[in-house]
Order: C-alpha cells, then structure tokens, then sequence
C-alpha cells in the first residue's frame, strides 16, 4: 500500500510552473517510478472550477486525462472538493473517481485516516462558513450551470485575487494561531471518531503534530500549499514521507 495526498495547488492553467509539475508527477505514477495504490486530491487543485462546465475539461485536457489513466491502473482515486473546486462531484464522478464535500475515512494497510480538505478548521472565519453554506446550498450546484462558463471564470479570478492577498498577511502574521486551530480542529475530530492521521489542507501552513489522547497517539498533517514548495505526501505501511516536486 503506498498512498499520496495533494492539495492547494491552485491551477490557473496547466502551463504554469506548478501545472508542469503535478503533470510530471502523475506521469512519474503512470510509468511507474513512484508506485500508488491510491491518489488523494484534497481541495483547491484548481485555482477555479464551478459545476461541469466544458470550458474546464478543455483548458485541463491533459490532466484529466492523466488521472484517467491512473485510474485505468487500478489505483484508486478520491478527490475532496476544496473552496476553489465546487460542485465538480458530477464531472469526476461520472469517470469513476470518488468525489465528496465532506471527510471521509479510509483504512490505508495498518492506518485508520480522515482525509479533509480543512475548510472547517479555522471556526473564526464566520464570512467563509456563511459563504460555504450558501454555495453549498443544492440549488447553487443548478444556478452555476446555468451562469455562462466564461463569467463564472472571471468572478472567480477577482475573488481568488482578492482573497489571496488576504489570507497571506493573515498566514503571515498569525501562523502559530492557524497551527493551534489546525490542532484543535484534529482534537475534535478524534474525539468524534479515532484515527492514526488526519490528514488536510486549505490553511497554507505546512505542519506535522501528534498527540495522546484516551492513551493512543494520533497525527495530524497539513500540507500546506504549493505556492512555496510543491510536494506530495506518501504514507505507506511503515509511516509517512515527503517527496518535493521540481
């Protein structure tokens, strides 16, 4: 069993540096220089992607077309939507990749996870968690189909820009008190369900942390974002890795 996890990537296009380099690491899958049995996607691969809009399958052709190619292997593929990917449940599911809102657990060999795209993590950030129950409403998934696919794109671009710069100060000036609430959001977490790791994204802090807790230890990993460093996270039989992408 070999596992890997990505996420914040924020792809604007497949031509751009970090577009170049999940391309080359799903290929590195594909011929088989790094064995998978699964690919965790958790949240915010693209910079922006509404619904299922043909204009996305397009500007991403060869990368979708490299996922289905690990998906023909036999490697199992789980693709947590992020706040950047919304509503794309139709679009993966219907090529056979498994695609969900919330966490989801897994049994990986040895290991119990919960995999989280992280969004709930921070509990101050009241505008997101109004933002993200409104988006996540049903008949917003109806009305993004219906939005013409070129303006969805432009309204997310000003939004991504504009939240951007935001969330970097913040990150900046406060990463220690984004790691505490990365902490006590697995605290809560194991306390609704036990687990060896959890397993998220969305904060843009990369960070490792265990704890005890009812006398057995857990992990909780954050991976950050590709902004800084591209890299994906393994966990195997034996534990867990860091392989940087270039």
């Amino acid at each position: 069993m070999k596992s890997w996890f990505i996420s914040d990537l924020h792809l604007k296009s497949l031509n751009e540096r970090n577009g170049n380099i999940l391309l080359r690491f799903l290929f590195s899958i594909i011929n088989k220089e790094n064995t998978a049995t699964h690919l965790f996607l958790l949240g915010d691969i693209f910079d922006f992607w509404v619904g299922d809009h043909e204009i996305y399958k397009l500007k991403f052709k060869a990368l979708v077309e490299a996922l289905l190619q690990i998906k023909k292997m036999g490697i199992e593929i789980v693709y947590i939507e992020g706040n950047h990917d919304v509503h794309v449940a139709e679009f993966w599911k219907k090529n056979g990749i498994l695609t969900f809102v919330e966490d989801q657990y897994y049994k990986l060999g040895p290991w119990s996870v919960r995999v989280s795209h992280g969004d709930l993590i921070n509990p101050d950030d009241k505008a997101y968690l109004q933002y993200r129950h409104f988006i996540r409403q049903p008949i917003m998934q109806k009305v993004a189909q219906l939005i013409p696919a070129k303006q969805l794109m432009a309204i997310g671009e000003w939004a991504s820009r504009t939240s951007r710069k935001k969330s970097k100060v913040r990150r900046q000036n406060e990463s220690e008190k984004l790691k505490q609430m990365i902490h006590q959001y697995a605290q809560v977490c194991y306390s609704e369900k036990a687990f060896d790791f959890l397993i998220s994204g969305h904060m843009h802090i990369k960070d490792e942390w265990s704890a005890l807790q009812d006398g057995k230890k857990f992990t909780s990993i954050n991976l950050g974002s590709w902004f800084e460093q591209p890299a994906a996270l393994w966990l195997d039989d034996k534990g867990t890795g860091w392989l940087e992408l270039a």
